[in-house]
C-alpha cells in the first residue's frame, strides 16, 4: 500500500527510549504524599504539588493503597550538609532504611548529590551519600500544618556510614517505633480546617491508618455535620474566620449528645494560656502546628479507643510536700506510664512518662531542646501536680533515663549555684 503521491507510506516516528544505568531505581511518592504528577527527580507535580513524608523506593510504586508502608523512626537527629560552599545544620523529622527527611529551610535542588553528616542519639555520626529527592518549601509546609524540609534516597554505594546507619536502624526499629497496631474500621474522626490542603494531608494519612475521616472547612460546617452524626474524636483548628475551634468546642461541649465527644484543638500559636483554657472548657487534647501524622494517630488512638476504665488520677498534690525529682524517682523506681500534668500560675507543663521513663515534654516554652525545657520545670518548687496512668507510645526526645536526667539537672544547679 502506498501513500499520498505514489510514495511509500510514511512511519511515525517514535521518540527514542531514554537510557538509563544499569541499577538505577525510579524515586516514588511517600505514601501519604501530596498528589501530583511529577515524573522525575527533576519536575514538580501539578501546581507546584511537594511530596510529603519520607522518600520510599522501590521497583514498584508505594502509593496511599494500604499496601506497605516504609517503616519510620521519628526522631530529631543533628544534620550537616553542604550548601554554597558552607555547611548547613539541621535535624531530622524522620529515618528509615532508605532515606530521611530533613528539616530546614535552606533547600538545595531536587536531584543534588551530598554528604548527609547524621549524629545518631548513640552520639555516633556516620556520613552517607544521598541524593534530594524532594522539597518541602516553607509555604508549602505552612498550608500542611508541616515543617518545611527535604526528603533525601540513600544511594546504594559501598559506604561505610551507611551500612552503620543500616544496622544501627535495625536495632532500634522496633525499641523507638511503636508497634502496628490494628485500628478498628468504626473509628470515625471529623477534621475541621479551613485548609483544604491540610484536609486532604490528614485525610489520607489517617484513613490509610484505618480511620474513617470526614473534614470541614468551618466550624460552623463541622457542627452542622455533627447534628446528623456524631464522630468519635473531633479535630478542630482554634484560629478559624467567622466560627472558630474555641466557639465549636463550646457549642459541642455543652449539647447533650455530643458533648461526649472527645476534641482536640490544634494551633501554631498554643501557648501555655491557651493550652490552660483549652483544658478548662473540657478539651481533652491540644496539639502545636506543625506536628506529624504518626503524633496526631498516636492521640486518636489514645482519644478514641474504648478503655476498660476512665482514667483516674493516681497520684496528686503540691509540690511544697513532693518535689518533682522525688516524684519523678518514685514513677521510675514503680515503671510506671502515664502523664503528669503541673500547673504553676498560669504555666503548665505536661511529662509523658513511660516506664518510669520521661520521654517527651509539652510546655511550658516552645523554646530550647526538650532536654532542658524539662530542666527548667524541674526547678518548679511550687504549684500543684496530678499523674493519671495510661499508655505512652512514640519516639523518646529527652533520650536519658531519669535517673541521668536527676544527676544532670542537680550538677546543673550546683553550678549555677557556685557562680552566684
Amino acid at each position: 500500500m502506498r501513500g499520498r503521491g505514489g510514495g511509500r507510506p510514511r512511519r511515525r516516528k517514535h521518540a527514542a527510549p531514554v537510557p538509563r544505568r544499569r541499577g538505577a531505581r525510579t524515586p516514588v511518592r511517600a505514601a501519604g504524599a501530596v498528589r501530583g504528577r511529577g515524573r522525575g527527580p527533576r519536575r514538580r507535580g501539578r501546581a507546584g504539588a511537594l511530596a510529603e513524608g519520607p522518600l520510599c523506593v522501590g521497583r514498584s510504586p508505594i502509593l496511599a493503597r494500604g499496601v506497605h508502608r516504609e517503616q519510620r523512626i521519628v526522631t530529631a537527629c543533628p544534620v550537616e550538609f553542604e550548601r554554597l560552599g558552607r555547611i548547613v545544620r539541621a535535624e531530622t523529622e524522620d529515618l528509615s532504611r532508605r532515606g530521611a527527611f530533613v528539616r530546614t529551610e535552606e533547600l538545595l535542588p531536587v536531584g543534588d548529590v551530598v554528604e548527609l553528616t547524621i549524629t545518631l542519639p548513640v552520639d555516633h555520626r556516620v556520613r552517607v551519600i544521598s541524593r534530594v529527592a524532594h522539597l518541602l518549601a516553607p509555604s508549602a509546609a505552612r498550608a500542611l500544618g508541616r515543617r518545611p524540609g527535604m526528603g533525601f534516597e540513600f544511594l546504594e554505594q559501598d559506604n561505610e556510614g551507611r551500612e552503620h546507619l543500616l544496622s544501627y536502624l535495625e536495632d532500634v526499629l522496633e525499641q523507638v517505633t511503636p508497634p502496628p497496631q490494628e485500628v478498628p474500621r468504626s473509628i470515625r474522626v471529623l477534621i475541621a480546617d479551613p485548609s483544604h490542603r491540610l484536609l486532604d494531608r490528614l485525610q489520607t494519612g489517617l484513613s490509610e491508618d484505618g480511620y474513617l475521616v470526614s473534614t470541614a472547612r468551618s466550624g460552623a460546617e463541622a457542627y452542622a455535620r455533627m447534628q446528623h452524626e456524631a464522630p468519635d474524636v473531633l479535630v478542630a483548628e482554634a484560629d478559624m474566620p467567622d466560627t472558630d475551634g474555641w466557639t465549636l468546642a463550646k457549642m459541642v461541649l455543652s449539647r447533650p449528645g455530643l458533648d461526649h465527644v472527645p476534641i482536640v484543638l490544634m494551633s501554631e500559636n498554643m501557648d501555655d494560656m491557651r493550652r490552660l483554657r483549652a483544658y478548662r472548657m473540657g478539651v481533652r487534647d491540644v496539639l502545636h502546628k506543625p506536628f506529624t501524622e504518626e503524633e496526631l494517630s498516636i492521640r486518636l488512638r489514645r482519644l478514641a479507643l474504648p478503655q476498660r476504665e476512665p482514667p483516674r488520677a493516681m497520684l496528686h498534690g503540691h509540690l511544697a510536700q513532693i518535689g518533682l525529682p522525688t516524684l519523678l524517682s518514685l514513677l521510675e523506681f514503680e515503671r510506671k506510664s502515664g502523664i503528669l500534668v503541673v500547673l504553676r500560675d498560669d504555666q503548665i507543663a505536661r511529662l509523658f512518662i513511660a516506664g518510669g521513663r520521661v520521654v517527651k515534654l509539652e510546655g511550658p516554652t516552645p523554646h530550647g531542646t526538650p532536654r532542658d525545657r524539662l530542666f527548667s520545670v524541674l526547678d518548679w518548687d511550687d504549684g500543684n501536680f496530678e499523674f493519671v496512668a495510661c499508655e505512652v507510645v512514640g519516639a523518646d526526645e529527652i533520650d536519658l533515663p531519669t535517673a541521668a536526667v536527676l544527676l544532670e539537672h542537680a550538677r546543673l544547679r550546683d553550678e549555677a549555684a557556685r557562680d552566684r
